[in-house]
C-alpha cells in the first residue's frame, strides 16, 4: 500500500485551504441570489449550501471532544454504518433536518464550523487514522482534506447555478487527491465500498500530475488499492487535479477533460480506464 506522505509542509498547507475556501464558499453563498435556482441533481443552491453545512456540523461534533452532543444524533449510527450507494439516501434524510436554506446564514455557519474544526484538530496527528463514514479509517489531515474537497466541489456548483465564477486551484484539489482519496484507499475502507461493483479482473491505472507524487489505483477482485508503482500498469493517466476531482465527482465529463487537456490518457490497454473510472466513485 501507498503511505500517503503527510508532513509538517502539507498539514499546514491543508488547513491554510481549509480556511481560505471555506471563507470563499461563505462569500458564494452568501451572495446567492436566487438560492431555489437548480444547482445539481435535484438540489437547489440553498440545498446544496446546506448539504456543506450538514457535513461541516457534523465534523465539530466527530472530531471535537467527546462530550459535544452529535448534531443529528438520529443518524450517527447510519454515517458510521453506511455504504457509498447508500450516501444519497443519507444526504437527503440529513437536509431534511438541517432545515435552514438562508445562505448568508448558512454561510456563516460553515464558517464558525470549519474554525471549530481547525481548532480541534490542531494538536493532533494529521497521519494518525480515525474512524470515518462507513467504518473507513482516514488520517485526521484526510478529514480536513474531504472537508476541502466538499467545499471545491459544491462551490463549483453554487457558481454554476449563480452563472458565476468558482476557482479551483490546482495545489487545492492535489491536496484533496493525495491526503483524501489516496489515503481512503491506502487505509481501510471498513464498509463504505462493499456494495460498489469493483471488477475482478485486474485494472491498474497509473495517476501522474505536476503536484501529486505518482500513484497506482488498482481495481481487482473486488478491492481498490494504491500502490506507488505496480509491474504491469494497463493505463497511464497525467492529470490536472482539478479536472481529475471534477472527473470523479461527476462534474466533468471525460471527453471534455481529454478535449480540453485536462487528462491526458496512453497505454497498453487505455480503453480500460472507462471501466475502471465507473468501479471508482466517491462520497
Amino acid at each position: 500500500m501507498v503511505p500517503t506522505s503527510i508532513t509538517a509542509e502539507r498539514w499546514r498547507s491543508v488547513r491554510t485551504s481549509l480556511r481560505e475556501t471555506g471563507g470563499r464558499f461563505a462569500e458564494l453563498a452568501s451572495s446567492e441570489r436566487n438560492p431555489q435556482g437548480s444547482a445539481i441533481g435535484t438540489w437547489s443552491a440553498g440545498e446544496t449550501a446546506a448539504h456543506v453545512a450538514t457535513v461541516t456540523s457534523m465534523y465539530t461534533a466527530l472530531l471535537s471532544s467527546p462530550e459535544n452532543s452529535h448534531p443529528f444524533p438520529e443518524i450517527a449510527q447510519r454515517v458510521r454504518s453506511a455504504a457509498l450507494d447508500e450516501i444519497a439516501a443519507l444526504n437527503d434524510f440529513t437536509l431534511r433536518h438541517m432545515t435552514e436554506r438562508d445562505p448568508r446564514v448558512l454561510g456563516q455557519r460553515i464558517r464558525d464550523d470549519i474554525e471549530v474544526v481547525l481548532d480541534a484538530t490542531a494538536d493532533l496527528d494529521p497521519a494518525e487514522p480515525v474512524g470515518w463514514l462507513g467504518g473507513a479509517r482516514l488520517p485526521v489531515a484526510g478529514w480536513c482534506a474531504h472537508l476541502l474537497n466538499e467545499l471545491l466541489i459544491h462551490g463549483h456548483d453554487i457558481a454554476g447555478s449563480a452563472g458565476t465564477r468558482w476557482e479551483v486551484p490546482q495545489p487545492d484539489a492535489a491536496l484533496a487527491f493525495e491526503l483524501f482519496l489516496v489515503a481512503l484507499l491506502s487505509n481501510d475502507t471498513g464498509k463504505l465500498l462493499s456494495h460498489e461493483p469493483i471488477r475482478r479482473d485486474r485494472v491498474a491505472v497509473e495517476f501522474r500530475s505536476r503536484y501529486t507524487s505518482p500513484v497506482v489505483l488498482t481495481a481487482h477482485d473486488g478491492r481498490i488499492t494504491a500502490t506507488a508503482s505496480a509491474r504491469e500498469i494497463d493505463v497511464h493517466v497525467f492529470f490536472q487535479p482539478a479536472g481529475l476531482m471534477l472527473i470523479l465527482f461527476g462534474r466533468l465529463g471525460k471527453l471534455r477533460a481529454a478535449l480540453t487537456g485536462r487528462a491526458v490518457v496512453w497505454g497498453r490497454r487505455p480503453w480500460l480506464l472507462l471501466a475502471f473510472l465507473h468501479s471508482v466513485r466517491f462520497p
